[in-house]
């Protein structure tokens, strides 16, 4: 097996935001309060083991802030019909579904705020 760890590139970094993104928005699903910063270290590290790949503790941190902002943005989608069988499929996965609504819609607003975040050319 091969154990080689290989550094974010552009789309995982938009893939660990939305996996951390609507890991947020379960666990205000599931407890009425958004999750500690615990939560989204072992979220990330998580995700990074499943894929392969190894991130800098800041990158982490960054992306960890960001995906909080974009949960409490979006909360409202949690309480939204359609979304509840979304978030508890997130919940009950190691993977998030990519033909989700409620994911498809995180994913579309993670691929924008990290483009927000880029430095001009």
């Amino acid at each position: 097996m091969n154990d080689v760890r290989h550094n974010l590139g552009p789309n995982d970094r938009v893939e660990l935001l939305c996996w951390l993104t609507c890991g947020s928005l379960g666990a205000y699903y599931l407890n009425g309060s958004w999750p500690t910063a615990a939560f989204h270290v072992q979220a990330a590290h998580k995700w990074l083991d499943r894929h392969q790949r190894q991130a800098e503790w800041l990158a982490i941190a960054k992306l960890s802030a960001i995906a909080a902002d974009l949960a409490q943005r979006h909360s409202e989608l949690v309480d939204a019909d359609w979304a509840r069988d979304a978030v508890e499929e997130i919940l009950d996965s190691d993977d998030l579904n990519y033909q989700s609504e409620l994911v498809l819609r995180v994913l579309d607003e993670c691929r924008r705020a990290l483009a927000d975040k880029r430095p001009a050319d």
